[in-house]
């Protein structure tokens, strides 16, 4: 546990309204562990501590509904918190010291936690190897902690888009039919491209980097440890919910938050040494796949943003396909990513940034 760990939490379909009631997004709700402390973001609430406050672990649950459902939960009877958002099961962890969190003032303790997460037996077998190696005690910042865009980014973030001119070289076209990459099987979560309303949308982005310091596959290793590194932190920060720090594997997740009522969960398909491919999953505007790919050239490297989407729902359709205001933040956030490739790579932007936007003919129902 020298690096760290992200925990997903567990997703509910009869618990997610009640969440989502109380500005509670499951997909994005995480627990981090490392050998130094303990941290859970849920909504609005958090909690922390290091690891040598950490006393015991047990799984517990099935749990009642109404008890665990929205909110974080106040146990009347020892003053424990509950983040929950299933009714199964979850790890229940004693402290030392009781720990603030429900309310923002500290006045209140908690001498336990229960959390919710999507595999309780690893995440208590993970607790208890942290506790077993007894972390540093003192007090550290928090470099895993989930964060969201803001409203005012947001908006410039669109006023930028419509602004651009010299900076991208944007081609619109429309299409008879749009394919993804790959079909994939039903599963729980996952959000796949046949899932989705409305057209479907092929976008790519493209930019020329000269002269770098990292070659494609170093430059894309960057991105492998830390995908937050390509974000805009005030626009979309990207926090990793399942995984191991300091890599990316098939299976981790991650949320890009960018500011309002919903967030853009995804999980990692396959992971290259000059590519990976995301799903997105419930919760994202988009339904569909998204790549990024670096590749070696005679004067330096590309990197490259594809996806092919339609829509999440029918919210998701007025935002992006109808309004349009969803499709102008995208762009902007991936254009703003490439430029950030430029500076993550050591080298020097050639030319513009290629956007290519392709738009389906037929509607989906």
């Amino acid at each position: 546990m020298n690096i760290g760990r992200a925990y997903a939490f567990a997703t509910d379909h009869h618990l997610r309204p009640w969440s989502r009631l109380f500005l509670v997004h499951p997909e994005a709700c995480v627990v981090h562990l490392d050998a130094q402390r303990l941290t859970i973001r849920f909504g609005r609430w958090s909690l922390t501590t290091p690891i040598a406050n950490l006393a015991t672990v047990d799984i517990t649950g099935p749990y009642t509904w109404w008890k665990v459902a929205g909110p974080a939960h106040l146990s009347p009877s020892d003053r424990g918190v509950t983040f929950a958002t299933t009714s199964r099961a979850g790890v229940c962890i004693a402290f030392h010291e009781p720990v603030a969190s429900i309310e923002p003032f500290g006045a209140l303790r908690h001498p336990n936690v229960t959390v919710t997460v999507a595999d309780p037996p690893r995440f208590a077998t993970d607790v208890r190897s942290a506790i077993a190696s007894r972390g540093p005690t003192h007090e550290v910042d928090d470099p895993y902690r989930a964060r969201q865009g803001t409203y005012r980014a947001a908006v410039h973030g669109v006023r930028r888009w419509s602004r651009r001119t010299d900076s991208i070289r944007h081609t619109q076209r429309g299409v008879d039919h749009i394919e993804p990459p790959a079909r994939l099987a039903p599963a729980a979560d996952l959000q796949r491209f046949e899932d989705g309303t409305g057209p479907a949308y092929h976008r790519r982005y493209r930019i020329r980097i000269d002269h770098p310091d990292h070659d494609a596959a170093a430059t894309m290793a960057i991105l492998h440890a830390d995908f937050n590194a390509l974000a805009n932190q005030q626009l979309g920060p990207i926090t990793k919910v399942d995984g191991a720090f300091g890599s990316m594997r098939p299976g981790d997740r991650y949320v890009v938050a960018l500011a309002g009522a919903w967030s853009g969960p995804v999980q990692v398909l396959d992971v290259d040494e000059q590519r990976f491919r995301f799903v997105t999953l419930d919760g994202h505007l988009e339904a569909g796949i998204i790549d990024f790919s670096t590749a070696d050239t005679a004067t330096g490297i590309t990197f490259t943003i594809e996806s092919w989407a339609t829509s999440g729902g029918p919210f998701s359709r007025f935002l992006y396909d109808v309004v349009g205001v969803a499709r102008a933040l995208q762009a902007e956030m991936w254009v703003e990513a490439c430029e950030t490739v430029t500076t993550l790579a050591a080298g020097v932007q050639t030319g513009p940034v290629e956007v290519i936007t392709e738009r389906e003919g037929i509607n989906r129902a």
